[in-house]
C-alpha cells in the first residue's frame, strides 16, 4: 500500500480573464456544445481545506483509525490527510472513493458529457487514467501558459501528464481549477460541494451565476461588451451597449439588472465596472445547457436573415461513425485553439459569436454522437 507523501508547497491559484466559448484556457470537453465561460477572473480556491474536508466526509462517521484500517493501512494515515501532514495521490484517493461505492468512470462522464476517448486504456482510479484527464484538460494550451496559471513547473505539469510522476490531490485540484476552472464541477460529480466548508460559498456563488446566465443569457455578453476599450465612462451607456451588441434597450437594462444583483457589476459614477468573479464555464447541466444552445444559436439565425456580416460554411458528407467522433475531438481542439487566441487579443475591440454545430443527421437510438 503506498506510503503518504509529504506536504506540497503551497501555490497561488489560476487566474486568467474569462471568454465566449469552450474552453476557458483551456477548458472541458463537452460533445460538441460550447459552454461559455462567466465572470472576470478565477476565484482563488483553498484546495488544501478543501482536500483535507472532501477526505474526512468520505470518512464519514467512522473513526480516522478505523478508516485507515478498512483501506488497508496498519497506520493511522487517514488522520495524516486530516490534518494536511500528508496527502494521497490523485489516484489513490480516486482508489478510496471507489472503495466507498463512488463510480470514478462515471464522474469523468458526468464531467465531460461523454465517455472520455481514453477510458477504454485505463481503469478509471489509475495513474494512467489521471494523466490521460489532465492532458484531456490541457488540450494544445503550452505548458509555459498552465504553469503560470496554476503555480507549478513546467517540469512537474509535463512529468503529471506523461505518468512519469503523480500529483497528490490538492495538487491534482489545483491543476484542475488551472486548467479548466472546474474543480468544483468535478467534485460535484462525487458529492454536493456545498457540503465542503471550504468550498460551499464559492460553489453557491458559481451556481447562481450560472442560473443568471440561464435566465438571461444576454447578460453575460454585456459583461463582455464592458471589457472593450471604447466603452463611455460617462454618457448614456445603455444605448451604448444595445448598438455594440445589436439588441434593444430594454434587453439591455434587463442584462444590466441580472448582472448586478449577482453581484458582477457595480455603478462608478455615470458608468458600470465589473466586479472581481469566478471565471466559470456553464456546461455542467446538459439540460440548461440546451438553453443557451437554442438561444445564441437563435441569435445566429437572426443576425444572417438580416444578412449582417459573418463567416459561414456547411458541408454535408457520408463517414464511419469512427471519423465522425474524430471530427468531434478537431472541433474541440479547434476551439481550444480558438480560446488561446482569445485570452492573449488586445485591445478588446469587439464582441463576436461563434457558433458551430457537429451533427449526425440520424434520429436513431444509435446516433454516432450520442454517446
Amino acid at each position: 500500500m503506498p506510503n503518504p507523501s509529504a506536504r506540497p508547497r503551497r501555490n497561488s491559484s489560476g487566474r486568467g480573464r474569462a471568454s465566449s466559448s469552450q474552453p476557458p484556457s483551456p477548458a472541458p470537453a463537452a460533445r460538441a456544445h460550447s459552454p461559455v465561460a462567466i465572470g472576470t477572473k478565477a476565484a482563488a480556491l483553498d484546495v488544501e481545506a478543501i482536500a483535507t474536508e472532501w477526505v474526512r466526509q468520505l470518512r464519514g462517521k467512522r473513526s480516522r483509525a478505523a478508516f485507515s484500517r478498512r483501506l488497508g493501512y496498519r497506520s493511522n494515515v487517514v488522520h495524516r490527510w486530516e490534518n494536511g501532514s500528508a496527502w494521497p495521490t490523485a489516484s489513490r484517493f480516486l482508489e478510496v472513493c471507489e472503495h466507498c461505492g463512488k463510480d470514478v468512470g462515471a464522474a469523468y462522464q458526468a464531467f465531460f458529457l461523454r465517455t472520455p476517448p481514453w477510458s477504454k486504456d485505463h481503469s478509471p482510479s489509475s495513474p494512467g487514467a489521471v494523466a490521460a484527464f489532465l492532458r484531456q484538460l490541457r488540450g494544445k494550451v503550452k505548458l509555459v501558459s498552465l504553469a503560470e496559471s496554476s503555480g507549478f513547473s513546467r517540469y512537474s505539469i509535463a512529468r503529471w501528464m506523461d505518468g512519469d510522476a503523480e500529483p497528490k490531490l490538492p495538487e491534482f485540484l489545483r491543476l484542475v481549477e488551472a486548467s479548466s476552472r472546474r474543480a468544483l464541477d468535478f467534485i460535484a460529480t462525487f458529492t454536493d460541494p456545498s457540503l465542503l466548508p471550504s468550498a460551499h460559498v464559492e460553489w453557491q456563488r458559481r451556481e447562481r451565476l450560472r442560473q443568471a446566465a440561464y435566465e438571461e443569457t444576454w447578460s453575460h455578453a454585456v459583461l463582455r461588451a464592458l471589457e472593450l476599450s471604447d466603452y463611455p465612462k460617462s454618457g448614456d451607456a445603455t444605448a451604448w451597449f444595445a448598438r455594440v451588441l445589436g439588441i434593444d434597450a430594454a434587453r439591455v437594462e434587463r442584462a444590466l439588472a441580472v448582472l448586478e444583483n449577482t453581484g458582477q457589476i457595480a455603478r462608478r459614477g455615470d458608468h458600470w465596472v465589473a466586479l472581481p468573479a469566478p471565471a466559470l464555464t456553464t456546461g455542467r447541466h446538459p439540460a440548461t445547457l440546451g438553453i443557451l444552445t437554442r438561444a445564441w444559436t437563435g441569435v445566429a439565425l437572426e443576425r444572417i436573415e438580416k444578412r449582417a456580416p459573418s463567416h459561414f460554411g456547411y458541408s454535408l458528407f457520408a463517414a464511419s461513425r469512427k471519423d465522425l467522433r474524430r471530427l468531434r475531438d478537431l472541433q474541440l481542439e479547434y476551439l481550444r485553439e480558438m480560446q488561446a487566441i482569445i485570452a492573449g487579443s488586445e485591445p478588446n475591440e469587439c464582441v463576436g459569436l461563434f457558433c458551430l454545430h457537429l451533427l449526425d443527421l440520424s434520429a436513431s437510438d444509435d446516433n454516432a454522437l450520442a454517446e
